[in-house]
This record gives structure tokens, C-alpha cells and sequence, in this order.
């Protein structure tokens, strides 16, 4: 049988994420090693507060871990209340109470929804780049929602956006994610070779 090779130069890539699992990660202690040491020594009467700072200490970590700038300033905007937002992209001050209530009075469930979104688009665009997964980072890639794409009320549609020269310039890739109860999934579709000769507007 002959066969006739896909006609466009694409890649597509996909992942599917179990929200609870995000959840678990969230409000999961952080390591009692390093700088956390200090909240594994206090006293019985800080006990509450070492447990909520080390909790938070682990969030600021996987944030920034997955995260690029821009996404970072997001993540402020939505889920950190100006009392408590630290402008320091690598010292979110949140307070994450393990009994999973809500955080400084954002619901640490839509945190956790919204986390996974990201982390489920950046594997899928991950996947779907010319070298495959292991050549870029999750910070490599940033999830874009243009605000003005929705129109009178209908849903805006967000894209990845492959970083390039230290995030100087950007190529786009087609992103399409969808959320069914407890899962995320999202797809990618992105060029196989570099669009380095179209150039497209600032964003």
C-alpha cells in the first residue's frame, strides 16, 4: 500500500488533567528542608499558622515552577487579593489552609480549576512542538485568552503562544480545551517548523 503523507507541516498534541489532583497539590505542605525548616521548629502555639505558610510556600513553588511572567501577573489578578498580593513573582504571599476552605476568600476549588487548565494546555502545547515535549519548558509556552474575541457574550477563545528569544516574539498555536467534572483536557495545534517569516502584531 502506498501511502500519502499528511499534507500540512502540523503537529497536534493533547493532555487531560484530573482537577482533584491540582487540588491535593495546592494544599499540600511544602518540604520541611531549606528555607521551610524554620515552620518545622516553631512552637505548639504557631502550629496553624507554620502549617497555612508552609502549604503557601508549596503553591508559590509550583506557580512559579509552571507559570511564565504574564501568567504569573494573571494569576495575581484573579486569585490574589490586593491585601495580601506580593508584587515579588517569586513570593506570592497566599495563605492555603489545608482543610481546603477558602483562600483569603477565593475558592481554592476554582484556583485548583483554573491551575489545571493551564498546566493540561502547556503539556498538550508541549507535545505538539517540532522537537516534542522534551525540547521546551512549561514557562516556554504561555496561555493567551484575547478578551475582545468573545464578542456580545459569546465565550472568548484562548491560544498558546510559543516563546521565543526570551520571550521577545511569539508564535501562535491553536488551542482548544474543554472542562467535564472533575477533568480538563486540551488540544494543540502548531506549525512543525518556525513562522519566523510572518511577522504578526505586538501583543
Amino acid at each position: 500500500m502506498k501511502l500519502i503523507p499528511f499534507p500540512l507541516p502540523l503537529n497536534i498534541g493533547t493532555d487531560i488533567v484530573h482537577i482533584p489532583r491540582i487540588y491535593r497539590l495546592i494544599h499540600r505542605p511544602a518540604s520541611s528542608s531549606g528555607s521551610n525548616s524554620k515552620a518545622t521548629t516553631s512552637t505548639s502555639t504557631s502550629t496553624s499558622t507554620s502549617t497555612s505558610t508552609s502549604t503557601s510556600t508549596y503553591l508559590n513553588r509550583f506557580i512559579c515552577r509552571i507559570l511564565c511572567e504574564q501568567e504569573l501577573e494573571d494569576f495575581h489578578a484573579k486569585f490574589s487579593p490586593s491585601r495580601h498580593l506580593s508584587l515579588s513573582r517569586t513570593n506570592i504571599s497566599i495563605a492555603v489552609p489545608p482543610s481546603g476552605a477558602p483562600i483569603d476568600g477565593v475558592n481554592s476549588s476554582e484556583m485548583a480549576r483554573w491551575l489545571a487548565g493551564r498546566f493540561a494546555a502547556k503539556e498538550a502545547a508541549r507535545k505538539a512542538a517540532p522537537g516534542g515535549a522534551s525540547t521546551i519548558s512549561w514557562k516556554d509556552v504561555m496561555v493567551r485568552v484575547d478578551k475582545d474575541s468573545g464578542g456580545m457574550g459569546g465565550s472568548v477563545k484562548p491560544e498558546i503562544i510559543y516563546l521565543k528569544d526570551g520571550g521577545a516574539r511569539g508564535e501562535v498555536g491553536k488551542l482548544s480545551i474543554s472542562h467535564d467534572g472533575e477533568y480538563v483536557v486540551a488540544t494543540v495545534l502548531a506549525a512543525t517548523t518556525s513562522a519566523s517569516t510572518t511577522q504578526g502584531p505586538d501583543i
